[in-house]
């Protein structure tokens, strides 16, 4: 009785050794499967897109360097990639059988736009660094013939300020046209007189300013009319009416 309950408990150990092994067998299946996968498997094309459509030429050159590299050293190049392009905001790859690397990106878009004298469109985000350099853009553009930058630049103080004012200023009317010109900001705004504003100081005392002036030129009960005047001054203490 003695000798067969000794074997019983000699399989029941065995039996839990094999589940063990098992076990630790699936487990080693599982983790390292996907890594030989990866290391197996080549990648002959590349897909990209983004919220614009498919993505630029100068995206695509860059991702084509990955084109027969294995599937782990694929993704591993391509966030290296994406994670240097200024102009990418974030990005989700994916595998699909059996050889492509299918890329979704999102496009950081553009804020601002500032011109310079050589005919170069600095497009600006946000956080008001270059994301790139073109020669059309649909954006208002500053015109100031001093600004030069390379991509991932951070743009000076005048022209962040003069970008602020104009944004406030234009969610109120309508710039047709924004110049620097020294030390002063020139601003074209659509049926109104032309407005020179100082390129520093209080971004809300200034748009605070122009709307009470405006209100006032409309005000048939003042004494100047609107139509009489061809600029407005506002770099000094005292705000300058100019007349036609």
């Amino acid at each position: 009785m003695k000798r067969r309950v000794r074997d019983i408990s000699k399989f029941q150990i065995n039996l839990n050794i094999f589940k063990l092994l098992s076990i630790l067998l699936i487990i080693i299946f599982i983790c390292f499967t996907p890594l030989v996968i990866q290391s197996a498997v080549k990648i002959s094309k590349i897909e990209c897109s983004s919220q614009l459509g498919q993505c630029d030429d100068q995206i695509i050159n860059s991702l084509e360097l990955i084109v027969n590299n294995n599937l782990r050293q694929g993704k591993t190049k391509a966030k290296e990639i994406l994670d240097q392009d200024l102009q990418v905001s974030s990005y989700l790859i994916q595998y699909q059988i059996p050889s492509t690397l299918k890329i979704d990106i999102v496009i950081k878009k553009p804020k601002f736009a500032i011109a310079n004298s050589n005919n170069q469109i600095f497009l600006i985000d946000k956080d008001f660094k270059v994301l790139n350099i073109t020669d059309k853009t649909e954006l208002n553009v500053l015109k100031n013939s001093n600004s030069d930058y390379k991509i991932g630049d951070i743009i000076s103080e005048k022209d962040k300020f003069a970008l602020i004012l104009l944004e406030k200023i234009n969610f109120l009317y309508s710039i047709n046209e924004s110049i620097i010109e020294n030390d002063y900001i020139k601003v074209k705004i659509k049926n109104y007189p032309q407005t020179l504003f100082s390129a520093e100081g209080d971004v809300d005392f200034l748009v605070g300013s122009i709307r009470l002036i405006f209100s006032r030129l409309n005000d048939e009960a003042e004494g100047i009319r609107m139509n009489e005047i061809r600029e407005i001054d506002l770099r000094y203490k005292n705000p300058v009416l100019r007349k036609i």
